[in-house]
This record gives C-alpha cells, sequence and structure tokens, in this order.
C-alpha cells in the first residue's frame, strides 16, 4: 500500500491547520503570557501532531476503510483526542460493569 495516499496529506494537512490556527490566535494573548518562539520545544508539536493524523489515517487505509477528503481531514484534526483518549483507557482496570451473581 501506497504511504502518501491524498487521504494521509489531507489527515497531515487538518493537523498542521489546527496548529497554525494557534499560532494566529496568539495575538489575543497577552505580551507576558505568550509562549517564546524561539524555543524548540514549542514546535515541536507543530510536527508531531499532524505526523499523527497522517498516520491515523494511513492506518484507516490499511484496515480497508475508505477515506473522503472531508473526513481525512477531520481524522488529522482529531487525532491527538484520539490518541489522547487510547492512551488514558487502561485494559487492566477491572470492568465498570458489574454483572449480577445469577446471571
Amino acid at each position: 500500500m501506497e504511504l502518501l495516499t491524498p487521504a494521509v496529506i489531507y489527515a497531515l494537512c487538518g493537523g498542521l491547520a489546527i496548529k497554525m490556527l494557534e499560532l494566529a490566535e496568539l495575538h489575543k494573548i497577552p505580551k507576558l503570557e505568550r509562549p517564546d518562539l524561539r524555543d524548540w520545544a514549542y514546535w515541536v508539536p507543530f510536527f508531531v501532531l499532524p505526523l499523527l493524523g497522517a498516520g491515523l489515517a494511513h492506518a484507516y487505509e490499511s484496515s480497508s476503510v475508505e477515506l473522503t477528503p472531508l473526513l481525512a481531514v477531520n481524522v488529522g484534526v482529531s487525532a491527538p483526542l484520539v490518541f489522547r483518549a487510547m492512551a488514558q483507557v487502561n485494559p487492566m482496570e477491572a470492568n465498570s460493569i458489574s454483572v449480577p451473581d445469577d446471571a
């Protein structure tokens, strides 16, 4: 399977768009509270988050899910939330559903 499909590129652009919107909103933050744009750590999410979106779109396509351009952008935008939710789930945690003994 090809790695850079249109859906993967759309998802990458969706992830990048979110970070660009955050950058565009910096003018609303008081100068003393603005991040240091010279710090390399500030720019890491600009590379990581779009790559997460592209990776998630690739995983969808590898699973035979057809992604339209709009859906691929949505996957890219929401990828950080998806991965955060997946990371917070603890499979070793006791199941919250209780089953009666006589079931």
